[in-house]
């Protein structure tokens, strides 16, 4: 991409007729790659008329500028230009240098001009969407010295050891124990991946999910830190004959094991309401300065209330570790949740739609637009649009 500095010195070459052949290239893709940029160059190159815009808007005052976003851009563009006429100028041979000189400047702010006006339309453009795919394998590891690995999408799996790797044994970088300690798997929306850690502990990432884990783990101590959804198998470990406890720290709770398998959802935003679903084994809660022991097939929930505990069918809450969605009496603002995470939106929830509950199952491999047609059974609908960057879900009666 030509900056402005550079489209200006060419424009003022070919006004000079001093332009090369190969930079008569350049300003022309320029001016071809977008009707503004095409029609500010053929203004630019009409004297005449540079000349009497100049000389008119020159003599704009500002309180005669209507008050919208283009003209108080306009203002400060001239404002610059009025500020260079006051300022002490190399002699001239004749007005023709000056106005050319004012010419550059007009062009320089017009250009950063349009990229802000184009940033602005983009951010507010509404443009309405069929469908989203659905998520896949994508993660990165953060190194405690700031590198960063972005993980290839083809695999699903990583282990920690002396070196990093994939699950399939492709190496992917050795890592000096004594440089870096720790390190952070992360996943974004539309996202998720696997990661065993030095112990053997086998640890699957939901998407929009962080675990922050010491590259080794040694001593009486195996602690890790989680922001978002994960599925634990923790490896059973001992010292001179004693279990040695596997801990994970979320906001505000600690959550502390010995060797067993259960799924933690714990995300940063929903700070209210961690919940941890045991599989199998046995598992302490620690938080506002309680205790609550979980047995198999039990779902301890930290929340407004405290600690407390209920029995489930675990069944709807581990299915995403096996590619699934199941949804058994889940109110639709919790669905939804769990679905932005895996397609990547944001979703409204019209006042006029009444508390629904969600009774379904699909696979996870599926398009938001299947999944939207078995949940309108309900008898709701939705509406999908692009704002900018982001995918929104209106749902509505």
């Amino acid at each position: 991409m030509n900056s402005n500095a550079e489209i200006v010195s060419l424009i003022r070459k070919r006004m000079e007729e001093t332009i090369t052949e190969s930079e008569l290239r350049v300003l022309e893709n320029w001016a071809a790659s977008d009707p503004l940029y095409s029609d500010l160059l053929k203004k630019v190159e009409d004297e005449e008329l540079l000349l009497s815009d100049l000389k008119t808007r020159l003599d704009i005052k500002s309180d005669h500028l209507k008050n919208n976003w283009l003209n108080k851009f306009e203002e400060k563009t001239f404002g610059k230009i009025k500020k260079a006429e006051r300022q002490e100028l190399p002699p001239r041979n004749s007005n023709w240098g000056w106005y050319l000189s004012c010419a550059a400047l007009l062009i320089s702010v017009l250009g950063i001009g349009l990229l802000l006006y184009r940033t602005q339309i983009n951010q507010t453009k509404e443009m309405t969407i069929s469908d989203l795919s659905p998520g896949g394998n994508k993660a990165k590891i953060t190194l405690a010295d700031g590198r960063v690995i972005e993980l290839n999408e083809d695999q699903d799996a990583v282990v920690m050891g002396e070196q990093l790797a994939y699950e399939d044994g492709t190496l992917i970088q050795d890592l000096d124990e004594n440089k870096v300690s720790y390190a952070t798997i992360s996943t974004p929306r539309g996202g998720q991946y696997q990661i065993t850690l030095s112990d053997g502990t086998r640890v699957w990432l939901n998407a929009d999910s962080k675990l922050t884990y010491p590259l080794t783990m040694r001593g009486k101590e195996r602690v890790v830190e989680l922001d978002g959804e994960a599925y634990f198998d923790v490896e059973s470990k001992f010292v001179g004959g004693e279990k040695i406890p596997f801990k994970i720290k979320t906001l505000g709770e600690l959550v502390e094991v010995t060797g067993t398998q259960f799924n933690l959802k714990a995300y940063a935003d929903e700070q209210y309401e961690n919940r941890t679903t045991l599989v199998e084994g046995s598992v302490l809660l620690h938080a506002a300065g309680g205790t609550l022991p979980l047995q198999a097939g039990e779902q301890g929930v930290n929340d407004s209330r405290g600690l407390h505990k209920k029995k489930v069918d675990i069944g709807q809450y581990i299915a995403w570790k096996n590619n699934q969605f199941v949804f058994e009496e889940v109110e639709l603002r919790e669905a939804m949740k769990i679905l932005s995470r895996w397609y990547d939106f944001d979703f409204e929830i019209q006042d006029r739609v009444k508390q629904t509950y969600l009774y379904a199952s699909f696979s996870r491999g599926k398009n938001l637009k299947d999944v939207l047609k078995i949940i309108e059974g309900s008898g709701i609908k939705f509406k999908l649009v692009r704002i900018g960057e982001r995918n929104k879900l209106t749902i509505f009666n």
